[in-house]
């Protein structure tokens, strides 16, 4: 068996069509931002128009190289909100006041918008996927036995390099913190997608999903849940529990991983992809959840409540087992080697999609937790072309976004604030200060004075 690289697929099904409906989903008035950071407790509400929405080329599908590029981050975010839409979102001290935006959010009108664009926004960031690894050779109940094998030792044997980064920082509280964010996407509505893969009728592998599934919902004891011990160890850290309250603070690589699985479980004739991928995350969960505790200990001592990672260690281990034994191989003896090749498939997307999730996370804590030497390298690099001129206001609403290339902000009037983490403090920028941002990282820009302006300039590529 052997894993190829392949040209990306061509996207034929008309980018100014999609754009349209895309862009009409996202001015609805639930999706305009707010002047905080912070989103409220409010899970309707999420910013989806920044300014990249209007430089987005719709006839150009994403590749596996851009999965931290701005394309990717404004396409990801639109559609993790396009699939939270199928799921139940309460807020958890109620409706009360919220009862015009639950029903915007549900609402008929956005409704139409979602579903005569998913398809194609899904192609549009997943596309390159059926042609971006090639399963060959021979493919057996055994051949698929030794790869998964294969891969969870190797991840169990090597380095997160996004723990690595939060051990490594100068401030390391910070980075815990940062790394906790992109793992509260998932963590506060953990098994969603899971979930749209119980029904119908497949025999014992339903069961034994249906037995992983109960593990995660803490077998109907609400304090058990996943999400409730989740919120226990954000709470610790003196951090927001409700949903989505850090969403200008997602990276792209997470959010892909999370809309990943939600495609694999919408389309049923993905599900022995879903089961490879379920199969792989389950299996390298344990292990991870270990270096995990271990960072966070030698950072926080017993300051932390680590009780979702000791849970995630211990019964990943047996869920592991069992998406493997009673999933993945079950699936490939009941329905043959043909199915194998998806199933190789979906361990390979999923082992893909983490190494993005690690990358990502690394390269944004390495680059917040260093701004003072980055203030230092604006001066040194070679700037190309006209610069963007972007004008905020005091309360005016605020977003994050990133750059597919490195650019330079100059501080060009008035008084402002760097954002690039959802704890740290911010980094303050007066007229005349510049700071070079690295392509793919995180940022907002807020205003202290009344008015203020800052200069976004390309820098040049072979500089």
């Amino acid at each position: 068996m052997t894993i190829q690289e392949q040209r990306l697929p061509v996207f034929t099904s008309g980018g100014e069509a999609l754009r349209g409906r895309v862009a009409s989903f996202a001015a609805n008035g639930l999706f305009g931002g707010q002047p905080d950071p912070l989103h409220g407790p409010n899970p309707y509400r999420r910013t989806l128009v920044p300014e990249p929405l209007a430089e987005l080329d719709f006839d150009r599908p994403l590749g596996a190289r851009e999965f931290a590029s701005s394309r990717a981050l404004t396409v990801h975010r639109i559609l993790g909100t396009y699939y939270e839409s199928e799921t139940v979102l309460l807020p958890e001290q109620g409706l009360a006041g919220l009862r015009t935006d639950f029903e915007t959010f549900y609402g008929e009108d956005l409704r139409r918008l979602r579903e005569s664009s998913l398809s194609d926004l899904e192609r549009f960031a997943f596309g390159f996927l059926d042609d971006e690894v090639e399963v060959s050779g021979d493919c057996t109940a055994e051949v698929l036995d030794v790869y998964l094998r294969h891969l969870v030792d190797e991840a169990a044997r090597g380095e997160s390099a996004s723990l690595k980064a939060v051990g490594n920082a100068a401030n390391r509280p910070v980075a815990a913190d940062t790394y906790l964010v992109q793992l509260a996407l998932d963590g506060l509505t953990e098994a969603s997608a899971m979930s749209r893969n119980l029904g119908g009728a497949y025999g014992p592998e339903q069961s034994a999903l249906f037995k992983v599934f109960i593990d995660e919902f803490g077998y109907g004891v609400h304090d058990a849940k996943h999400t409730t011990i989740f919120t226990k160890m954000l709470r610790s850290r003196g951090m927001a529990t409700h949903v989505h309250a850090y969403w200008n603070f997602y990276l792209p690589g997470p959010i892909a991983i999370n809309n990943h699985y939600y495609l694999l479980s919408r389309d049923h004739a993905k599900f022995f992809r879903y089961a490879g991928a379920v199969a792989y995350a389950e299996a390298v969960f344990a292990p991870a959840f270990v270096k995990m505790i271990g960072t966070f200990r030698d950072i926080f001592g017993d300051d932390v409540d680590l009780h979702y990672c000791d849970e995630h260690a211990h019964i990943d281990e047996h869920h592991g087992r069992i998406t493997r034994e009673e999933i993945l191989l079950a699936l490939a003896e009941r329905h043959g080697d043909h199915v194998v090749p998806e199933l190789m498939r979906g361990i390979a997307e999923a082992r893909m999609l983490g190494d993005w999730f690690e990358e990502d996370t690394a390269a944004q804590i390495e680059w917040a937790d260093t701004i003072p030497a980055h203030r230092e390298m604006a001066a040194d690099v070679t700037v190309a072309g006209p610069p963007e001129r972007i004008e905020r206001s005091r309360g005016g609403m605020f977003h994050t976004r990133n750059h597919d290339r490195a650019v330079v902000l100059e501080m060009a009037h008035g008084e402002a604030e760097l954002v690039t983490s959802a704890t740290g403090a911010p980094e303050p920028l007066t007229q005349g200060d510049a700071v070079l941002v690295p392509a793919g990282r995180v940022y907002g820009v807020r205003s202290v004075s009344d008015a203020s302006s800052y200069l976004v300039h390309p820098v040049r590529e072979d500089a």
